[in-house]
């Protein structure tokens, strides 16, 4: 009959590895948390901006429907999460699937519709070029 060796889990020489990792894992969340927030909802028809929400400022969801180009019609909603399209009148719903926007920069399309919901950030730039 065969004896098993019981083995360490982790070896003193493994332990440096692992912390350098864990310290990794925490610089990378807290680098991804200090992301701009999108603090500014704007929605735009064929290039003309038709709304602008504080999205801090709300004290709970606000819905706002309009009618886009072709007669699409779509439900935008802005809360202080972030803001969506609720529902569209298009026939593929891109950008109903595009889901909660809650970061600078991102933005649902509706192409039929020619609408744009984009958020922006505050003063800090989202990108530098040097």
């Amino acid at each position: 009959m065969a004896e098993f060796k019981e083995r360490q889990v982790f070896t003193r020489r493994e332990l440096p590895v692992l912390a350098l990792l864990a310290l990794g894992a925490l610089g990378l969340l807290l680098w991804l948390r200090a992301v701009p927030s999108g603090r500014t909802a704007v929605l735009e028809v064929e290039g003309a901006e038709i709304a602008r929400r504080e999205l801090s400022a709300l004290s709970g969801p606000e819905s706002l429907k309009i009618t886009g180009a072709n007669g699409v019609e779509l439900e935008v909603e802005f809360s202080p999460e972030g803001a969506r399209v609720a529902s569209a009148a298009c026939p593929d719903k891109t950008c109903q699937r595009t889901g909660l926007l809650t970061k600078a920069g991102e933005c649902a399309v509706c192409l039929p519709g020619r609408v744009v919901l984009k958020l922006e950030g505050g003063d800090e730039p989202d990108a530098q070029t040097y």
